[in-house]
């Protein structure tokens, strides 16, 4: 078989391919170029309720990492599990934990923001944002791209 035919197409097919990569990507990428993963996301909102400042050492966040596992901070408690981006726009988090601090005094609502994370089904992102939605496209928390404190 005379392969001969696919020596001076293989840079346009890989040319194409690395478009068709690129493509792909940009659905989960905000319109100001943040990526979803590796980007520290801060809480500003979860169940309709917006998150008091609370200073770099106990701000509420969380971020996906390039292996598929998310890590972040409740606002009392450090959580970590993994997620998956499903046709690059569901995204769902599975085998969370957390530690079991006894936290007082604290204005994040911990309970809400795990919630938001167990009933994650998609994911919206624009500009510096990141909204996490339920199946019916709810939103259940929102959260803003920083610079790591």
């Amino acid at each position: 078989m005379d392969k001969s035919w696919m020596v001076g197409r293989w840079p346009i097919v890989a040319s194409c391919l690395l478009v068709l990569a690129g493509c792909m990507s940009q659905s989960m990428m905000g319109g100001g170029g943040v990526p979803l993963t590796n980007t520290y996301w801060k809480l500003q909102e979860v169940d309709g309720t917006p998150m008091p400042d609370a200073g770099a050492a106990s701000e509420a966040h969380l971020i996906l990492r390039d292996d598929g596992v998310v890590n972040g901070f409740s606002g009392c408690n450090a959580f970590r599990g993994e997620y998956e981006v499903i046709n690059n726009r569901n995204l769902v988090f599975s085998r969370m934990a957390s530690t079991r601090r006894a936290c007082q005094n604290i204005d994040i609502p911990e309970p809400a923001f795990f919630r938001a994370l167990e009933n994650t089904a998609g994911v919206q992102m624009d500009d510096h944002r990141l909204r996490l939605l339920d199946t019916d496209g709810q939103g259940l928390a929102e959260f803003e791209a920083i610079s790591q404190p």
